[in-house]
């Protein structure tokens, strides 16, 4: 009895076996988050019920504060890069020396999180496949459904390597106890497969929060452009990276925003640079069910930050002193990401470095400067999963894999560094300048820091570390007697997943015997 409880409690992420329905407004698409609890066999009965179960899928990408894209997946990809700091969160503090093993706390979680919202995806992936309503609209929620499965299992996949792939709803613990892991070609093929069949079936705009045959495209270009540099590599990747780039940018639906702070911040979520959000603020209480990245990023002890008096933040989420200093002070991207001063409780101007903890705070992409009312758990923007800046870059690192820097190649980084160099189009001082002339090699290393100073904060440093395999000799640039190692570009499958499946494979260097 105690194994079998125990078992349930491990392969929950496995096992989603409560259906959550989700009612939502017209106007907001997550607003509200109502639970039911229906036997599916009478539940899925019409045109109301496929949404509902859309919805549900949708927050399995994050519903309160301590799940998915609300949290955990940035703790595994922030700290463990050249990015972040956590002064205060001492399991963290392990991610970020590279300390940690197969028994963290957020490695479990985001594996846990992660298969609840592939099971969402898969109930309504197989069952409004028989729900008698219109077809148009049948696939269309198929295809949201998809996107999001797609999604998650890009994650894993860059995050795990080959991780078990299920594709059908499960309905049973025993469904998934004995499970293999699958291939991580086997993985890609199936998230290729999501996404290609979302991006023929999305339509070119949706109800905010949900994907789009934008975010479709720019995510399957994405996909090509990490597998091309893994083991898994296919021959066109570059290419169909770099294809799929161009639609996406050629889209009237899309535009990068003139300036860059409207691009980012919290008051200009869902704009036209925007490809997929997931929605950080949808329900104003409990305090649970917002993402912290607001209060989180903003720094300790200084006050005036947010409208309600004496609110401040929490320093748990800094900048990396080094990461910083890679952002030009003539850079508008810099002033628009960090807080470098403040006024403090006794009244006193204070630099970052008189800061209760000394570091530059990243707050300016998840705190609302406009909001008035709500609390400071409340300020904050919704998680950019893509936006269209990301999709240039990545034209540009394609185009430069296939055949060097072509003139292409630097129209797309140009035009990230000029939307920086003329701020509102009002403000020009020259930088960053106008790249020419490079290498293939120095075009290379010119977008890795385009998009580490571009996308910072974003989520995406850790991948782009990752697959361009500098991660380790970034580390310990930064951190020499970080014991960061080889086995690192890929995180373990955690421990308690192991002891119940024993045909659960561990990742190369992180079985008990080795180091």
């Amino acid at each position: 009895m105690v194994m079998k409880k125990t078992r349930n409690n491990i392969l929950k992420g496995l096992a989603s076996l409560v259906l959550v329905l989700v009612l939502a407004s017209c106007e907001k698409f997550l607003e509200e988050t109502p639970h039911s609890f229906l036997a599916p066999e009478n539940y899925y009965q019409n045109a109301d019920d496929a949404f509902s179960a859309l919805v549900g899928a949708y927050v399995g990408l994050g519903d309160g504060a301590n799940t998915f894209l609300a949290r955990r997946v940035h703790y595994l990809t922030w700290f463990p890069s050249d990015e972040a700091y956590t002064p205060t969160l001492a399991a963290q503090r392990q991610l970020d020396n590279f300390s940690f093993n197969a028994d963290h706390e957020d490695i479990r979680n985001v594996w846990t999180h992660m298969y609840d919202a592939i099971n969402r995806a898969n109930i309504v992936v197989g069952r409004v496949a028989t729900i008698n309503m219109d077809e148009d609209l049948k696939q269309r929620y198929i295809a949201e459904a998809r996107f999001i499965r797609g999604l998650c299992y890009f994650y894993g996949v860059r995050l795990y390597g080959g991780i078990p792939l299920i594709t059908a709803e499960v309905t049973a613990v025993d469904d998934v106890a004995d499970i293999t892991r699958a291939t991580a070609a086997e993985v890609y093929a199936q998230v290729v497969d999501d996404l290609t069949f979302a991006s023929g079936v999305l339509p070119p705009t949706n109800q905010q929060g949900r994907a789009t045959q934008g975010a479709a495209k720019g995510l399957l270009a994405k996909v090509f452009l990490t597998r091309a540099s893994s083991d898994a590599a296919e021959s066109n990747d570059y290419q169909r990276c770099a294809d799929l780039a161009a639609e996406v940018i050629a889209m009237p639906e899309h535009r990068l925003m003139p300036n860059y702070q409207d691009a980012i911040g919290a008051a200009n979520k869902f704009n036209a640079e925007s490809l997929f959000e997931w929605q950080a603020d949808r329900i104003l209480t409990p305090v649970g069910k917002q993402s912290v990245f607001g209060q989180f990023t903003l720094p300790r002890d200084i006050v005036g930050l947010v409208p309600e008096a004496g609110q401040t933040g929490e320093s748990q989420i800094v900048s990396e002193i080094a990461f910083f200093n890679r952002y030009d002070d003539r850079d508008y991207r810099k002033e628009s990401t960090f807080i470098t001063a403040g006024t403090n409780r006794q009244g006193e101007e204070v630099g970052w470095q008189q800061f209760t903890f000394p570091f530059p705070a990243p707050a300016w992409k998840y705190v609302d400067r406009t909001a008035t009312t709500r609390n400071a758990y409340a300020f904050n923007a919704n998680y950019v999963v893509l936006r269209l800046a990301d999709v240039y870059l990545m034209r540009a690192e394609a185009l430069n894999e296939i055949g060097g820097p072509t003139e292409a190649a630097y129209n797309m980084i140009n035009a990230i560094r000029e939307r920086a160099r003329n701020r509102d189009g009002n403000n020009q001082n020259g930088y960053p300048e106008i790249l020419s002339g490079l290498t293939k090699e120095g075009f290379r290393d010119a977008v890795l820091e385009e998009r580490a100073i571009e996308l910072g904060f974003e989520g995406h440093r850790w991948f782009d570390l990752v697959r361009t395999k500098r991660l380790v000799e970034t580390i310990k640039a930064a951190h020499p007697d970080y014991q960061v190692a080889e086995k690192h570009y890929l995180f373990p499958i955690p421990a308690d997943e192991l002891i119940i499946n024993p045909n659960l494979e561990q990742n190369p260097g992180w079985k008990a015997n080795e180091n």
